[in-house]
């Protein structure tokens, strides 16, 4: 039997996705949503070779040359300025964003505005 991938999830998220997750890979969860230091997020990163974050945990060199197992980061935001790009690149790291999330619901705003 293969080992589930481990993977870590920086800030809370429904249980839901919380359970599909864990049917793929072994998941250690921020349950208490707090913003880790990168002290504290360089140690839950150890042996895991994934990790789903928001756009307050930077994804520099000295956080990848600590983390060697690491292979993605998959943003759970729309920009993607808190990684290093040439870094993750060096480091053989993929990163993921999450472009379009905001279109429709901006464009619904907008129009709202223009209502009021």
């Amino acid at each position: 039997m293969v080992a589930k991938p481990a993977i870590l999830v920086a800030r809370a998220i429904f249980p839901d996705v919380l359970e599909k997750l864990a049917q793929h890979c072994t998941v250690e969860s921020n349950t208490e949503d707090r913003d880790w230091t990168p002290e504290e997020l360089v140690r839950r990163l150890q042996g895991k070779v994934g990790a789903l974050t928001t756009g307050s945990q930077r994804i520099d060199a000295a956080l990848l040359a600590a983390c060697p197992d690491l292979r993605i980061v998959a943003n759970m935001a729309v920009g993607y300025n808190n990684f290093d790009l040439d870094a993750m690149t060096r480091a053989g790291v993929q990163g993921t964003n999450t472009p379009d999330v905001l279109t429709e619901t901006t464009a619904d705003f907008g129009f709202a505005l223009l209502m009021a």
